[in-house]
């Protein structure tokens, strides 16, 4: 994709002779937001001190020496820059992919703005026109190694996410992992887990449940077709749904994989907005036959074994439960916060949580053998039990 045309100058290293609030250093930054920095000379100083920091740390690591195992990994990072914030987020995704317990390829794509300068190297900076799907794609057919693992500019990996998601890669389709979700900093606890779910193509219909940062082949991304470049919103469930079209179907390790930051971005501001609306149903009609049932034949399908054959499995109890009429279960999902659940037959409220997992419900609350009002160990999602009955203690 060839970069977009533009007057603006790109930001480079600062030499000797430049400070970041000179009229020469802050012409990206005036002409590319003129409303954001008129009258903000500290404000500019701010983006280009940043930006420099960046392309310093990404050149530092291209030139030293690296004696990790190296895999065909190539971590793609879309960054849309428009401010401060933007810069420094992308830092520490790309400080998180330098840091990985293994050596891999890294190509940040420019998205529409034009505050760094072109990189090469182990780490590479490209452009590209505006549009994350657009991003997307140029940093893929950028890519020379066999797998990619797309990870937004906002976003963050663990130390050994990449070595850990490509030893348990499954054999054919795509991997993904747990997320980390997080609001503000990451370890000071605001973060919440979600672990990740079966792979079920049904599911994926009604909207995609795993992160888009998943282990693909790059031949795979090429059957696909990559991502549709005309979608501004909802682009990873479109692609999603595509893939298990053409068979290319997904694996879950339990291992957390991605950190996923929670802020007013893109899902934030769109969702359920018209645009969101009309854009699911501008979805649905690329995949109308599979919304009709009427799957191709190399469609995933419902990979859930617990619903496979289509029907309710029964629940088989312990034989003794605890105190006279009451049992004692725990809950193994993966919520951390306090949720309230209420019993399929005596309608008692119940409370549980991630740190208070065990409790002592009514019997009779335990199954009911009704897929329509199912009792606590009956209860599921995606096809895994979020409860489990316990010896009484």
């Amino acid at each position: 994709m060839a970069p977009r045309k533009t007057k603006v100058k790109k930001l480079d290293v600062l030499d000797g002779n430049e400070t970041p609030g000179s009229t020469e250093a802050g012409i990206s930054l005036v002409e590319e937001h003129p409303a954001d920095a008129i009258g903000k000379p500290d404000r500019n100083k701010s983006w280009h001190a940043a930006a420099s920091k960046l392309l310093d740390t990404i050149r530092r690591a291209n030139a030293s020496v690296d004696d990790r195992r190296e895999i065909p990994v190539t971590v793609i990072i879309p960054a849309l820059l428009r401010n401060e914030q933007d810069v420094n987020w992308l830092l520490e995704a790309f400080e998180s992919v330098d840091q990985q317990t293994v050596f891999v390829q890294c190509i940040i794509v420019e998205n529409g703005s034009e505050m760094l300068a072109d990189l090469s190297g182990k780490t590479s900076i490209i452009h590209s026109e505006k549009g994350l799907s657009i991003a997307r794609n140029a940093g893929i057919r950028a890519s020379e190694t066999e797998y990619f693992f797309p990870l937004d500019a906002n976003d963050w990996l663990p130390d050994d996410a990449i070595e850990t998601i490509y030893d348990k890669r499954a054999d054919k389709g795509f991997t993904y992992g747990s997320t980390m979700l997080f609001a503000n900093a990451r370890g000071i606890g605001d973060q919440h887990l979600y672990n990740a779910k079966p792979y079920d193509f049904q599911e994926v219909m009604k909207m995609v449940y795993f992160p888009n940062g998943a282990l693909q082949k790059r031949s795979d991304w090429e059957l696909i077709g990559g991502y549709r470049e005309n979608l501004t919103i909802l682009e990873d469930w479109d692609y999603w749904i595509t893939a298990g079209e053409k068979g290319i179907c997904g694996t879950a390790i339990q291992d957390v994989i991605y950190w996923y930051r929670q802020h007013g971005g893109m899902v934030m501001t769109n969702n359920h907005t018209p645009e969101w609306e009309n854009t699911k149903k501008l979805i649905q009609t690329y995949h109308a036959d599979v919304y009709k049932g009427v799957h191709p034949p190399m469609c995933c399908g419902n990979k859930t074994q617990a619903r496979s054959n289509g029907t309710f499995q029964p629940v088989q109890l312990l034989s003794a439960p605890g105190a006279e009429g009451m049992m004692l279960i725990e809950y193994t999902g993966g919520n951390v916060g306090k949720m309230p659940y209420y019993g399929a037959v005596t309608k008692t409220r119940y409370e549980v949580s991630g740190i208070q997992k065990r409790l002592y419900i009514d019997v009779r609350d335990a199954a009911t053998g009704s897929k329509t009002n199912p009792g606590f160990l009956e209860i599921a999602d995606h096809g895994v039990p979020q409860f489990k009955q316990v010896p009484a203690e």
